[in-house]
């Protein structure tokens, strides 16, 4: 078991990791005129999680609007389960072609056939004469959404700049809260449309649709993946991505020279062409460790009381006495944006304090969290919810756990793709969107039977799973920080030595370096000499 990146077991190329060959920029990013223009084009990629934030959102606000309530008439327990995970049993079905999709067409174009589809859900949802027709809608828009969540990681980590890289993929996960903050705010608004008025609700489903329009705009303009056009023969064209957004177009650009031996190198190595099929998962003790983790991931992150307090946060407000429509719109509005600064600062942080550090942590304050809620809960509960102040701790403690649920969240779309080699990535992105699926339509019908029926003493279950989260965790994922993508795979596979070719792009580097620094302490001597 790997618990920690051991950087003896890490190659690279020529025995040296990728941030020792990063240049040194004097001056912020955005003053990089094509790392920008880099950055600015992965927005299209980034927002692909505001879709499935707005969603969890909006349907927490919905289950409070009396008008949508009325329309549909009041579902409760499997009803209200199945219009919950309409767009979990589009997700699931679209499992079946998302691999083979993002490996033919590259990364650019499903996200494009994804927020398409999506489109069509959100106007069939939003049109919805019955709830046959909003659940139609749902599954729709599941299936497209489920397209663009597989290449959208994949696309940002292999094109973002390589210090970038963790931080942005865990930014992606991260605009989730955008668009809670989004649908908790436009719904609360609509609120005040009135009882009886369908646009209280259909107004905030046709607004759904506004991020992917937007992405829809913006993978016309993307670059594609390096990675994926070298491993279809496009060599000059990848190079010259690489070249324009990470050399500021450079030909001679030392990273770019160390990216493309790098790819190569793991290209050859991996032999893609033959070894991307689904049994290569269980071929070598690197593969099946990689599997288990990408495996259990999935659930993790979906099985820690998260889905509780995103889909039914009005059952869970109810269950601690808080039932007044304007107060658990205003609790479902202070939580997105509670998620969406404590999603970006942990993003951010994400190669400072290291993926386990921030695993662990999450893991044992969102028990601590959901721990607590369940005392105050229940004591609350046997005073016929009389006393104020455990009914405030417990709000505090649903947003605690947000906090501490973002430590945990936005890194594990970095991990995900960090772990894969790049002939499974696509498969990796199917398996994860397999588990966050499958546990969501799992939580989707239970949660809210076990809440109507054993009302708090129901959040015991998630205290129990947060604490076999953190165990798994410990025992069987390592540490990746400050690696590339390619070093990564090294550290799993046992830090094989990289060929000539690939030894031999660094020495010229090494070389180019050593000219530099004699020729400066040169220019050095022969000016104190003069003075």
């Amino acid at each position: 078991m790997l618990h920690a990146a051991d950087p003896g077991q890490v190659h690279g190329v020529g025995g040296t990791v990728l941030k020792q060959v990063l240049p040194k920029r004097d001056k912020l990013w955005v003053f990089y005129p094509n790392l920008l223009q880099l950055n600015l084009l992965l927005l299209g990629a980034i927002v692909a999680d505001v879709t499935n934030g707005y969603d969890n959102s909006m349907l927490n606000g919905l289950q409070i609007l009396p008008a949508w309530q009325s329309y549909f008439g009041h579902p409760k327990d499997a009803r209200l389960g199945l219009i919950t995970n309409g767009a979990r049993i589009g997700q699931v079905a679209a499992l079946f072609i998302i691999s083979p999709l993002i490996n033919r067409l590259g990364r650019r174009w499903p996200i494009l056939i994804g927020s398409v589809i999506i489109v069509l859900g959100i106007a069939l949802q939003s049109a919805a004469k019955n709830a046959t027709m909003f659940i139609l809608g749902r599954v729709l828009l599941g299936f497209g959404n489920n397209i663009q969540q597989c290449a959208c990681p994949i696309l940002v980590s292999e094109l973002a700049y390589p210090d970038q890289r963790a931080p942005m993929t865990a930014i992606l996960n991260t605009t989730g809260s955008i668009g809670q903050i989004m649908a908790a705010w436009i719904t609360f608004g609509t609120s005040y449309l009135g009882n009886k008025n369908d646009w209280s609700w259909r107004a905030p489903s046709i607004l759904q649709g506004a991020s992917s329009v937007f992405q829809i705009i913006m993978v016309v303009f993307m670059p594609e993946s390096p990675r994926w056009l070298y491993a279809q023969g496009r060599n000059s064209e990848a190079r010259a991505i690489l070249v324009k957004y990470h050399g500021e177009g450079d030909e001679n650009s030392e990273l770019v020279r160390y990216e493309v031996a790098e790819i190569e190198y793991a290209l050859e190595a991996e032999n893609v062409k033959k070894k991307s099929g689904w049994m290569e998962w269980f071929r070598t003790p690197a593969n099946r460790h990689r599997f288990f983790i990408v495996l259990t991931l999935g659930f993790i992150i979906q099985w820690c009381g998260n889905a509780v307090l995103s889909y039914y946060l009005h059952l869970v407000l109810d269950s601690i006495g808080i039932k007044g429509k304007t107060t658990q719109l205003l609790i479902n509005g202070g939580n997105t944006i509670n998620g969406l600064f404590f999603g970006i600062l942990w993003s951010l942080l994400i190669d400072k304090i290291g993926r386990r550090k921030l695993f662990l942590s999450g893991m044992a304050g969102m028990f601590s969290a959901f721990s607590l809620l369940t005392i105050f809960t229940g004591v609350n509960s046997s005073h016929g919810f009389k006393i104020q102040s455990l009914s405030g701790g417990a709000v505090a403690m649903i947003y605690i756990f947000g906090a501490f649920y973002k430590m945990a969240g936005p890194t594990s779309d970095a991990y995900f793709m960090e772990i894969s080699p790049y002939g499974l990535r696509a498969k990796t992105s199917v398996i994860k969107q397999f588990g966050d699926a499958g546990t969501s339509i799992f939580s989707g019908f239970t949660n809210p039977i076990g809440l109507s029926h054993i009302g708090w003493k129901y959040y015991i279950v998630w205290c129990c799973m947060l604490v076999s989260n953190f165990i798994i965790i410990y025992f069987f994922y390592p540490e990746t920080k400050n690696l590339s993508l390619e070093e990564v795979s090294q550290l799993f596979d046992g830090g094989e030595v990289p060929p000539k070719a690939v030894d031999e792009a660094m020495k010229q580097n090494t070389t180019k370096r050593t000219v530099e620094i004699t020729e400066t302490e040169t220019a050095t001597s022969e000016c104190s000499s003069n003075a």
